[in-house]
């Protein structure tokens, strides 16, 4: 009987490790990659119809600048605390930068105007995340991971003895 309690003392150690691990990783994984999406909410897209639009909010059509409802769902068009005469702002200056496709200098001018605007926004019309999220869940992922590792290792160590 002292056997079996053991043995199911263990079973319970490792699923907790390994769900700790797995949960850990996860946990990484995802914090990282909102991270990196949330770059993307003020980019625009220059797409062709029918691209996906990845993870810009407004993509608009290379060749003449119109906003693109791209992919499965399409993009709403609009930029995340923009207001509706901001958003008309950005789609105006794409569509007149854009006739007869974009140069490289038009496409920075769309972006940096873009870039002036969420400057200009106050901090309540800016995306709003949890807060934990992001580097900050990836970081805590990380650090999960120290406990499996520790566990692992200090058991390992026992066992060679």
């Amino acid at each position: 009987m002292r056997v079996l309690g053991k043995v199911l003392l263990v079973l319970v150690a490792v699923v907790g490790v390994v769900g700790l691990a797995f949960g850990g990783f996860m946990a990484a994984l995802w914090g990282f990659a909102d991270q990196y999406a949330a770059h993307y909410d003020y980019k625009v897209g220059f797409k062709d119809p029918g691209d996906e639009c990845g993870n810009n909010e407004l993509s608009v059509d290379r060749a003449d600048g119109a906003p693109l409802a791209c992919g499965y769902g399409g993009s709403s068009g609009k930029l995340p605390g923009f207001s509706d005469e901001q958003n008309a702002e950005v789609i105006a200056l794409s569509r007149e930068l854009g006739a007869g496709g974009f140069t490289d200098a038009e496409r920075d001018q769309l972006q940096r105007r873009v870039d002036r605007i969420v400057a200009s926004l106050p901090a309540d019309r800016l995306p709003q995340h949890a807060w934990l999220w992001g580097w900050q869940l990836g970081v805590l992922g990380l650090l999960s991971l120290v406990v499996p590792i520790t566990v692992v290792r200090t058991a390992t160590r026992r066992i060679r003895r």
